[in-house]
């Protein structure tokens, strides 16, 4: 499900295609099936999540977390 203020976005990984709408599903494509498990836009991106947890971090900014750590992976996405 679509969260408001995310771009839906849709990573591929492992020959597959995922759909990432909200900081959850971010989270659990960076949790298990992600290329890069270190670095700083890693850990920065599950940070961001933790943010919206506490609303200190906004849905906005946890995507541009997210979309860091995809350019950083080298990870193939594209907006849908």
């Amino acid at each position: 499900m679509s969260t408001p203020g995310w771009l839906v976005l849709v990573v591929e990984r492992n020959r597959m295609l995922h759909t990432v709408a909200s900081a959850e599903e971010a989270l659990d494509m960076l949790f298990t099936n992600w290329p890069v498990t270190n670095g700083l836009a890693f850990f920065s991106a599950m940070q961001a999540y933790a943010g919206t947890m506490t609303e200190t971090v906004t849905q906005g900014d946890a995507q541009s977390a997210f979309l860091a750590a995809a350019l950083d992976a080298e990870a193939v996405f594209r907006m849908a």
